[in-house]
C-alpha cells in the first residue's frame, strides 16, 4: 500500500466580527473577533497559520449588509452577521509581509468590480507575495450589494454568470495575452525597461465591457492568480469545470461531495482539462480537547453562546428568503436569486425545505448540513481520514467557531494526529500557490486551461 498523500488545509476568515462559522459566537468569552479592526488580530492568525504550514488563508467577503431577515439590516447589525465588512484586499499585503510561506485567497465579485482595475490589483498582489495569491471568483448574491452599486434589483443568477464569463475573458487577455514572456528587458545599459513591440493592447469589445489595454502591470509570477470558485448549482459547476483550479465546498455528506466533484471533473475533461487540475477544499469545523469529556464541555460552552436568530439572519441573506415570515410547516420559495442549493432538500428530491426544517437544522452548533467534528484529536483525525477517502476532497477549509481558539486547537491537537497518519505535511511548501497544487509544479496555467488560450503568441 502506498503512503497517504497529505491533504490540503486552509483557514477560512472574513474581515467581520460575525464570521461564517457561527456568527453569534463572537459573544463567547474566549472569542477575540472584536479585534478585527487591528493589525495585531490578523497578524497573530496569519503567523500561527504560517508556522503550522497551512496551505492557505482564505477571505470571504460581502458588499452589503444582510438585510433580508425582517426586511432590514437591524438584526444583522445586532448580531454582527458578516458585519462590519472590512476590505480584505487591504489586509493581505500586510500579512504577506509578516509570513514566509502561507498563501492567501480572497473573494472578489465579477458583478460589481471592473476587470481592468481588478487585473492590475491582483497582478500587484501576485508580485508582492511572490505568487502566493488566489482569487475566489463570486458573482454576489446580496440585493443590498446591488443597491450599493446603483442597481434597482439584483441581476439574475444565470445572467450574473454570463457577465462573469466575459469578465474572465477580459482579465485573461490582460494577464496572459497583453505582455509577452520576453517583453521585460530591464536593461539599464540599453536604457530599455520593456520592448514595446512585445506589449500589446487587448481591444476587448463585448456586451458588458470595452477595455483597450495594454495591461498596466508587468507579468507576475503566476500571471493569472490561482482560480478558486464555490458555486455548487448546475451553472456554478459548469463555471468551475471551465475555470476553477480549487473548488470551495460547503457540504458535509461525503457521497454528495463525491457526486458533485465527479460531475465537475467530467465536465472539465470534456473541455480538455485534467480532472487532477481541479482540487477542492471542504468546509470543516472542529471542537476538540485531549479527552472526550473535555471536548463535550467545550461544545456545551459553545452551544450556550450560540443564538439561532443570528444563524437565520445569515441564512436569509445567503438565500434571499426572509425566513422570519414563514411558519414552520411552510415550504420555502424556490424563486430566489440567492444560493439556491441552500433551499433544496439534501435528498435529491428537488423539493424545497420547510422553514421548520431550516430552524431545526440551525438549532445548535452542529448546523445539520455542515461538517463539524467533536471529540478527541484521534477521533477527529479518524473522521477526517474516512471523510476524505469517501468524498474525494483534496482537503479541508477550517471554519473557526471561535477565534483564535479553533485555529489554536487545530494546530496544537489535530495536526499532530493527522501527521501520524501521513495526512498533514511536516514541512512548509514553497513556490507559488499554483506550483504547489499542480502536478508538474508549474507557476502558470496549464495549456489545457481556458485562460491559456489568450496567451501572447
Amino acid at each position: 500500500m502506498s503512503d497517504p498523500t497529505p491533504l490540503l488545509f486552509g483557514l477560512y476568515e472574513q474581515a467581520s466580527v460575525g464570521c461564517g462559522g457561527a456568527p453569534s459566537l463572537w459573544t463567547h468569552p474566549a472569542d477575540e473577533r472584536l479585534g478585527i479592526n487591528t493589525l495585531k488580530y490578523w497578524s497573530n492568525l496569519a503567523r500561527t497559520a504560517d508556522e503550522a504550514h497551512l496551505d492557505l488563508m482564505f477571505f470571504g467577503d460581502v458588499l452589503g449588509f444582510y438585510d433580508v431577515f425582517g426586511g432590514n439590516e437591524a438584526a444583522a447589525l445586532k448580531w454582527a452577521v458578516e458585519a462590519p465588512a472590512n476590505d480584505p484586499l487591504t489586509i493581505i499585503p500586510a500579512l504577506v509581509a509578516l509570513t514566509e510561506k502561507l498563501a492567501f485567497g480572497v473573494t472578489v465579485t465579477t458583478t460589481y468590480e471592473h476587470p481592468f482595475t481588478h487585473a492590475r490589483r491582483f497582478s500587484t498582489l501576485d508580485h508582492l507575495s511572490d505568487g502566493r495569491i488566489g482569487w475566489n471568483i463570486v458573482t454576489s448574491y446580496l440585493s443590498s450589494a446591488a443597491r450599493n452599486f446603483g442597481l434597482e434589483q439584483m441581476i439574475k443568477h444565470d445572467d450574473r454568470y454570463e457577465r462573469a464569463e466575459e469578465f474572465l475573458d477580459v482579465v485573461y487577455k490582460l494577464w496572459e495575452g497583453s505582455w509577452a514572456d520576453d517583453a521585460v528587458l530591464a536593461d539599464k545599459l540599453a536604457h530599455t525597461y520593456a520592448d514595446g513591440s512585445r506589449v500589446r493592447p487587448i481591444q476587448h469589445a463585448g456586451e458588458h465591457y470595452r477595455v483597450a489595454g495594454p495591461h498596466l502591470t508587468s507579468p507576475s509570477p503566476q500571471r493569472t492568480p490561482l482560480l478558486i470558485q464555490a458555486g455548487w448549482s448546475a451553472r456554478g459547476r459548469q463555471f468551475a469545470a471551465k475555470h476553477a483550479e480549487l473548488v470551495f465546498i460547503a457540504k458535509s455528506n461525503p457521497l454528495e461531495i463525491r457526486q458533485g466533484l465527479e460531475d465537475i471533473w467530467r465536465q472539465a475533461e470534456a473541455r480538455g482539462r485534467q480532472a487532477a487540475d481541479v482540487k477542492s477544499l471542504t468546509v470543516l469545523r472542529i471542537v476538540t480537547a485531549p479527552t472526550a469529556i473535555e471536548a463535550q464541555k467545550k461544545y456545551d460552552s459553545l452551544q450556550s453562546n450560540y443564538h439561532l436568530q443570528a444563524q437565520l439572519v445569515s441564512y436569509a441573506g445567503d438565500t434571499g428568503i426572509d425566513i422570519s415570515r414563514y411558519a414552520d410547516n411552510e415550504a420555502l420559495s424556490t424563486h430566489t436569486e440567492g444560493m439556491t442549493s441552500y433551499v433544496m432538500k439534501p435528498d435529491g428530491s428537488g423539493k424545497p425545505l420547510t422553514a421548520g426544517e431550516v430552524r431545526q437544522r440551525f438549532a445548535n452548533v452542529t448546523r445539520g448540513s455542515d461538517l463539524i467534528l467533536v471529540g478527541t484529536p484521534e477521533h477527529i483525525a479518524d473522521k477526517i481520514e474516512e471523510h476524505a477517502r469517501i468524498s474525494g476532497t483534496s482537503g479541508y477549509m477550517l471554519n473557526p467557531l471561535i477565534s483564535p481558539g479553533s485555529l489554536n486547537d487545530f494546530v496544537e491537537l489535530i495536526i499532530p494526529a493527522l501527521q501520524k497518519r501521513g495526512l498533514y505535511r511536516t514541512t512548509a511548501q514553497s513556490g507559488t500557490l499554483r506550483s504547489r497544487l499542480s502536478a508538474d509544479g508549474s507557476d502558470r496555467l496549464p495549456s489545457s486551461a481556458h485562460g491559456a488560450s489568450f496567451r501572447f503568441a
